[in-house]
């Protein structure tokens, strides 16, 4: 409930000065006359620290309500170094009783900061955590609540800053924004205004990506470039939101992000990520995952009970069908799941590159939930290896060798379960593992029952791959597919097609090993009488690929012509987007076809 500017100062014990905010989505900043009396720093530093943080709270822009800015200054008393806020410019989004009280409480509290006090029996007015987790390690820090201050606030979350002058490695101090809302949406932005408006006075924020050991690890900034072309071509190919790379990160100086104490001091890892790439969705979504991977960019995750960062311990592939944005972000813990069902899955591996040796990176895939999601896995791996051909698996397999991987939504406490990738989906007929050579009998009718399951036929019919192959060729069948194809992604029918390999004598060899290969596109295109053919990878055949090749051929300019395709209800539709191009490829392939027929036209016609 908003209040009246002296309502809300009517609030507070001592007196405070206000700038009121001079335009609309700028806060409401205060201070006291006694500011920077309390720190370390010298009367004149830190007056001018102060003036500081009101000039970047006063240029800060939030457009919505609920939120406070504080700063926390490294103070010594009774020869303790401890973090304070009491006499520190702080500011508002809206004038509330709610957010007077959450400044007030904190106001009451300091924050140790000294290192050689951390295992003293401590005051009760003297916490561990928040703000001096920041100050300490010398990263942002997100936490969904600071010990016991906020529970008059009801639920919250923070990031803490902290802040140096440029060129220097001290700390002066740790900026703390926090808003009264469980969602991470649009948090990013907070934080992402918040160092825009301190750069603005000169002051900088500690830099996680600073962290990334370019100077250590030789070779490590053109891999990943390397790793960024990878993932913008595997996000195009196959449709993914958002794909990204981690690497780990061992911090030394660890302190405990909560009032325990427990285990600080004691390294830990945390994951930095490398780089990455998103895809932006249009339209409404249920959560945000831009704002996942821009935060990514900014905190490093230090959960080490979430997928990034059990891969990078174990090294073993991971497979969620469900993700949330609490899950993420490693907040789910203080119930920030949304309503609404986690319409993404996720799937994390862990590589080398032979230019860094053993260094480690994790690679972290995330899509709109897939039904086949094992042929999807494929197909993303099988890109990855196109692009990444110096790049293995830690423990020496192949990108495109059978790969265990774990199905994290269906771990049970002492079991985990497991699915296989490049594997064919049935065991060897009995007859065959006695290494006899009976004939097996499939009916077409059999068959047909199973159009539209694509590999899950074989396991339904329980013969192997190359058996059910062979019966389509006996019966004149192309492919097992049917109608319920219509109603599938458009990568789960174009990204990859299943080849198998079969011994000489097939009564001794072992399941059917199954080969994975991409699919090779082949267009046929006319413009004016002539026609040209030529031939692109499923994965590298974009509109823009297509697009160049044909404008390449022909002498055609760019903007000077169109490019037509007759979908399968005889009708020609232009060709403009990405898109639409993989609408175009899915029509032809229903259609059971085998060259991709389009038309090249001068704008001025009509074909």
């Amino acid at each position: 409930m908003s209040i009246t500017l002296l309502q809300y100062l009517e609030n507070f014990p001592n007196h405070v000065h206000c700038l009121q905010p001079q335009d609309p989505g700028k806060l409401w900043v205060f201070y006291s006359q006694y500011q920077g009396s309390q720190t370390d720093s010298s009367s004149d530093l830190a007056r001018m620290t102060c003036e500081k943080i009101k000039a970047a709270f006063s240029n800060m822009l939030w457009l919505k309500s609920g939120l406070v800015c504080q700063f926390w200054a490294p103070v010594t008393i009774d020869g303790r170094r401890l973090l304070s806020t009491s006499g520190q410019p702080f500011a508002v989004s809206d004038l509330s009783d709610n957010l007077a009280m959450y400044r007030i409480n904190p106001a009451k509290y300091h924050y140790n900061i000294d290192m050689n006090t951390l295992d003293i029996e401590r005051d009760t007015k003297i916490m561990s955590g928040g703000p001096a987790t920041a100050f300490l390690n010398r990263m942002p820090y997100m936490d969904d609540f600071v010990g016991s201050l906020l529970e008059p606030c009801g639920s919250t979350i923070s990031i803490m800053l902290p802040i140096c002058f440029p060129s220097q490695s001290s700390c002066i101090g740790v900026v703390e924004c926090t808003i009264n809302d469980r969602w991470p949406y649009e948090f990013s932005f907070l934080q992402i205004e918040m160092k825009r408006a301190l750069k603005d006075t000169g002051v900088e924020v500690f830099d996680v990506q600073e962290l990334i050991p370019y100077k250590t690890i030789s070779g490590l900034e053109p891999v990943r470039d390397e790793i960024t072309k990878a993932l913008q071509m595997v996000c195009g190919s196959h449709n993914l939101t958002l794909a990204q790379v981690w690497i780990a990160y061992e911090d030394k100086n660890n302190v405990s992000g909560s009032s325990s104490l427990e285990n600080t001091g004691t390294k830990r890892m945390l994951a930095l990520k490398l780089t990455g790439y998103h895809t932006q969705r249009p339209g409404p979504s249920f959560w945000d995952l831009g704002e996942y991977y821009r935060l990514c960019d900014m905190v490093p995750l230090e959960n080490k009970e979430e997928h990034v960062l059990k891969t990078l311990q174990d090294y073993k592939s991971r497979y969620i069908s469900k993700v949330s944005p609490g899950r993420l972000m490693s907040l789910a813990s203080r119930d920030m799941v949304m309503n609404a069902s986690p319409k993404s899955s996720a799937f994390t591996i862990c590589l080398r590159s032979i230019a860094t040796g053993d260094f480690n990176y994790v690679f972290e895939f995330i899509w709109l939930k897939h039904s086949d999601y094992v042929i999807f896995l494929e197909a993303i791996l099988l890109t990855l290896k196109m692009c990444l051909p110096s790049f293995k698996f830690t423990f020496g397999v192949e990108l495109g060798d059978e790969l265990d991987v774990i199905d994290v939504e269906n771990y049970v406490e002492g079991e985990t379960s497991n699915f296989k990738v490049f594997q064919g989906l049935s065991s060897i007929p009995e007859a065959l593992e006695e290494g006899r050579t009976t004939e097996i009998s499939l009916p077409r009718e059999a068959i047909e029952k199973q159009f539209g399951k694509t590999m899950k036929a074989a396991k339904n019919l329980n013969v192997s791959l190359s058996t059910l192959k062979r019966k389509l060729s006996d019966h004149g069948i192309s492919e097992c597919q049917g109608p319920r194809l219509r109603n599938r992604k458009v990568h789960d029918s174009r990204s990859i097609r299943i080849a198998t390999n079969e011994e000489e004598n097939e009564a001794n060899q072992e399941a059917s090993a199954v080969r994975i290969k991409e699919i090779i596109l082949t267009f046929k295109v006319s413009y004016e009488g002539l026609v040209i053919k030529f031939h692109l990878p499923i994965s590298q055949a974009t509109f823009e690929a297509v697009k160049k090749e044909i404008g390449m051929k022909f002498r055609l300019s760019d903007g000077t012509y169109k490019i037509l395709y007759r979908d399968e209800d005889d009708d020609w539709l232009i060709l403009t987007s990405n898109e639409e191009f993989s609408d175009c490829v899915t029509s032809w392939r229903k259609l059971g076809k085998d060259v991709l027929r389009l038309s090249a036209s001068n704008y001025k016609n009509k074909y």
